[in-house]
């Protein structure tokens, strides 16, 4: 009797955790990011609390209009660490917290970033991601992604300040993608990534990977969004400078 008592409490205290976390996915499934945001942190945790900074990082990646995502990324920022502070092993947490230092970085020079060390820290904390887990593909993704922000901003002098290259790059994001292969967002962040860096080999690549987007079936909002984008994107491809100063400058949000 007292184990079906305990049980039974521990059933009462969760029910509203789960509940949450049921109604931050729906939100999420829907592209309601803040809402999935708020459900996701009332559920409390490591897992509600990454699960919180990964529904503002999806609101990071689909709206590059936002008109303040210098403090949206600060958030995202903030709560992944704090899930990290709760479950210091926490993959998910490790590697949304990279994601959106990612995007801090981006809202100041490439030099000052380093200086804050938000590049290096990035990298690692993906790398102990992929070294705990070598089949996530989002951990994955995410450090092609690292790699080719690196080679785009900081150059060849950056990639040797940083030990990044643009082979690495697309290794990682390939890796994603075999693993992952009806995700569209992989694809589309190597196709942007890749024109952003205009070299003339990559074109048929970038093309290979926007025309598999289209042809994807979305399974959420996020890929509903992506999906947008890539066909406005899509429609660039046949003027190379036009297509890689779109990519330029979407990247660079």
């Amino acid at each position: 009797m007292r184990t079906l008592a305990l049980f039974l409490l521990l059933l009462a205290l969760t029910a509203p955790a789960r509940a949450d976390m049921t109604e931050a996915r729906r939100a999420y499934q829907d592209g309601r990011w803040q809402a999935a945001a708020a459900h996701a942190q009332t559920a409390g945790g490591a897992d509600g609390y990454a699960f919180a900074a990964g529904a503002l990082l999806a609101q990071l990646m689909t709206e590059p209009d936002h008109p303040d995502r210098e403090a949206l990324a600060g958030r995202a920022a903030d709560l992944a660490e704090y899930a990290l502070h709760l479950d210091e092993t926490h993959i998910d947490a490790r590697v949304r917290l990279a994601g959106a230092l990612g995007y801090r970085g981006r809202q100041m020079s490439g030099w000052r970033a380093y200086l804050l060390r938000l590049p290096q820290r990035g990298h690692d904390l993906l790398e102990e991601a992929v070294t705990a887990d070598p089949d996530d593909p989002w951990a994955l993704g995410m450090l092609g992604a690292w790699h080719l922000e690196v080679a785009r901003r900081g150059g060849r002098r950056g990639m040797t300040m940083l030990d990044a290259s643009v082979a690495a790059g697309m290794g990682y994001y390939s890796q994603a993608i075999a693993l992952d292969p009806g995700n569209p967002a992989p694809r589309f962040f190597y196709a942007v990534a890749l024109a952003a860096l205009d070299e003339p080999a990559h074109w048929p690549r970038i093309r290979e990977q926007i025309e598999t987007v289209l042809a994807l079936p979305p399974r959420n909002a996020l890929d509903s969004r992506l999906k947008a984008e890539a066909a406005e994107f899509a429609a660039l491809l046949g003027d190379r400078r036009a297509a890689a100063a779109w990519a330029g400058e979407r990247m660079a949000r």
